[in-house]
């Protein structure tokens, strides 16, 4: 990917990608420089909506393909999974290493307490990480082949891909639509991805 061939519905055809694939997605090793100019461009024009959307949309990116590092470096420490087999980026492949690590240390230090090799130590759950699994389990999942979008500018009533009838939706409302209809109401600037 060049970074002249970078747009918005690039960045979204690389979201819906990472997000339908369990494995990551092959992406050119210049991904995060390409993305860094593109959105210094936006930066800097008239539009700061399709900035912000676009940072949204880079931001989920970046979170669909952590979590897919930090579960394959938890499989890892059982099997022999190479990170050059994973699709990482470079700066991805020290993180996927750093995970791995922990995730092994963690082990060793399990097998040795239940060995008995190594005494039990005390772990006070601290109140924040409580408060994070709290707020994980009630975040509402959105259904494949949708999206959540904020509308900005009212939408009348339309049929979705699904062949399912929406809107009129007014200024403010979020909604979970296509993900087709979203990228063309985004694109049209009636609506904002929720992130």
């Amino acid at each position: 990917m060049t970074e002249e061939a970078l747009t918005f519905s690039e960045l979204r055809k690389i979201q819906k990608t990472e997000k339908r694939q369990e494995n990551l997605s092959n992406l050119d090793n210049n991904f995060f420089l390409n993305v860094g100019r593109y959105l210094e461009r936006k930066k800097e024009s008239a539009t700061s909506r399709e900035y912000k959307n676009a940072k949204r949309v880079f931001d989920k990116i970046i979170e669909l393909r952590r979590e897919k590092i930090v579960k394959n470096a938890r499989i890892a420490i059982k099997s022999d999974i190479n990170a050059s087999e994973l699709n990482l980026l470079p700066r991805e492949k020290q993180l996927y290493l750093d995970v791995k690590e922990v995730f092994g240390t963690y082990s060793e230090e399990v097998d040795e307490i239940v060995n008995g090799e190594r005494e039990v130590e005390e772990v006070e759950v601290e109140k924040e990480v409580e408060t994070e699994d709290t707020a994980e389990d009630e975040e509402e999942t959105v259904e494949d082949g949708y999206e959540e979008v904020k509308i900005v500018s009212g939408v009348p009533e339309f049929m979705g891909t699904d062949l399912e009838s929406y809107g009129p939706f007014e200024e403010g409302e979020q909604v979970e639509i296509p993900e087709d209809n979203a990228e063309i109401l985004v694109n049209r600037g009636n609506a904002e991805v929720v992130e």
